[in-house]
């Protein structure tokens, strides 16, 4: 169930505009009449301007080279768009939502060139895409053949967002034993996920 912000609720709508390219819903909704009546100039101005951002981002969290981050995330705008017009997509965190878009792009392209890529997300999405269904299914299996250390080492520092020094002080490591550490656990997690997913 979507979460709407209150009229109210002046925070609150930063927040969710901050989500959403900059968008309040009411711009959301002008955008999407301005888009099925073929003028494109705002869809343009908010998602070219998501568009750097992202590919940067990819670049950094996958070490990949902007070539790659580039076509990953071209194809997510476009299936984007193509989505905002079904209405497949709405005002809820669509900067996530497209984010994960282009990460499920780069990490596809990663696959078939035989690179090896980290894959650690498993948040949820409101999206229902069959890719994310079956990735989320076999990450799920993977994460539960990890032991309790590296499931509990990646979780704090992935979705709890603990720094690795902070975590290392905690469990009396230094910084550099537990980075290799959580490599190691991240490439258990990948042999797992890989050993099930078959595509």
């Amino acid at each position: 169930m979507k979460h709407h912000p209150t009229k109210n609720s002046t925070q609150e709508k930063r927040i969710y505009a901050h989500q959403n390219f900059g968008l309040s819903e009411a711009d959301f909704e002008e955008m999407l009449k301005k888009m099925k009546s073929g003028d494109d100039d705002l869809f343009e101005k908010i998602f070219l301007a998501q568009f750097e951002e992202t590919i940067s981002y990819l670049m950094h969290r996958y070490n990949t080279n902007r070539s790659i981050a580039y076509d990953a995330t071209m194809d997510a705008l476009l299936k984007f768009r193509r989505r905002l017009l079904e209405e497949k997509i709405t005002y809820f965190n669509m900067r996530f939502l497209f984010t994960k878009m282009a990460s499920q792009f780069l990490i596809a392209t990663l696959k078939k060139n035989n690179k090896s890529v980290e894959i650690t997300d498993n948040e949820d999405v409101e999206e229902e895409e069959e890719i994310d269904d079956t990735i989320l299914y076999y990450l799920d299996i993977a994460w539960k053949q990890l032991g309790d250390q590296c499931s509990k080492l990646l979780e704090n520092y992935y979705y709890k967002k603990i720094a690795l020094k902070e975590l290392a002080k905690k469990l009396g490591k230094s910084d550099v034993a537990l980075r290799k550490q959580k490599q190691r656990c991240l490439e258990a997690l990948r042999s797992y996920f890989l050993k099930h997913y078959k595509r």
